[in-house]
C-alpha cells in the first residue's frame, strides 16, 4: 500500500503573561509537524498534516440569511440554501476574493466595487440515468462604506440544471431567493 504525505503547518504565538489577561506580541510562528499515523499491516508511515491558515484582519465575515427557494413544483433541486444559514468571507476593504460558505459547500467568487459575483457549481447523476450539471450564483450589488448603515443589503440566488449526457432525461429546473446579508464583522 503505497503512503501518501501532506504537508502541515502549525501555527504557535509568542505569549505574554500577566496576572489578568494574556497579550500576542510578533507574528505567529509556523512549524512544519510530523505525525505517525498506523497502516493496515501494522507498520508506521509519517504523515504531514496542514492546518487552515490564521484568520487575517483584512478578512471580514458575514452571516447569510436565504429566504425560501422559489421554483416550480416537482423540482428536485440540488442546492446548499435551504440547510441554513451561510457565512460571507470578504475583504474589509477593497476589491478582491469572496466566499460564501453554507454547511460544506464553498461559493466562490469576487467583489469588485459594489458588485458581489460568486458560483458554484456541481455534477450528479440522477434517478433518470442522466448525469446533469447544476450553476448555483449569488450576486448583488453591496456597499461596505457605511452608507448603507441601518440596512440589510440582499443579495440574489440564482439556480440552473442541465443534463450533461444520457436520453430520456427529466425536464430541467431554475430557481431563485433573496439572501439577507446581515451581522458584519470586522
Amino acid at each position: 500500500m503505497r503512503a501518501a504525505r501532506v504537508l502541515a503547518f502549525v501555527t504557535t504565538a509568542a505569549v505574554s503573561y500577566g496576572a489578568f489577561a494574556c497579550v500576542r506580541e510578533g507574528a505567529p510562528v509556523v512549524a512544519p509537524v510530523e505525525v505517525t499515523a498506523e497502516t493496515a499491516d501494522g507498520g508506521a508511515v509519517p504523515l504531514y498534516v496542514t492546518a487552515p491558515p490564521p484568520v487575517t484582519r483584512d478578512r471580514c465575515t458575514a452571516r447569510l440569511r436565504p429566504s425560501p427557494i422559489k421554483t416550480r413544483e416537482g423540482c428536485t433541486l440540488d442546492e446548499r440554501l435551504s440547510h441554513g444559514n451561510g457565512t460571507l468571507l470578504y475583504p474589509c476593504a477593497g476589491d478582491g476574493p469572496v466566499e460564501a460558505v453554507f454547511a460544506e459547500h464553498r461559493f466562490q467568487g469576487r467583489i469588485t466595487g459594489t458588485a458581489v459575483v460568486l458560483a458554484l457549481t456541481t455534477e450528479l447523476d440522477w434517478d433518470d440515468g442522466c448525469h446533469w450539471e447544476t450553476k448555483q450564483g449569488i450576486r448583488g450589488d453591496w456597499k461596505r462604506d457605511g452608507t448603507d448603515a441601518g440596512k440589510h443589503p440582499k443579495l440574489a440566488w440564482s439556480y440552473s440544471e442541465a443534463p450533461v449526457s444520457g436520453t430520456g432525461c427529466f425536464g430541467a429546473c431554475t430557481a431563485k431567493a433573496d439572501i439577507d446579508v446581515d451581522d458584519l464583522q470586522p
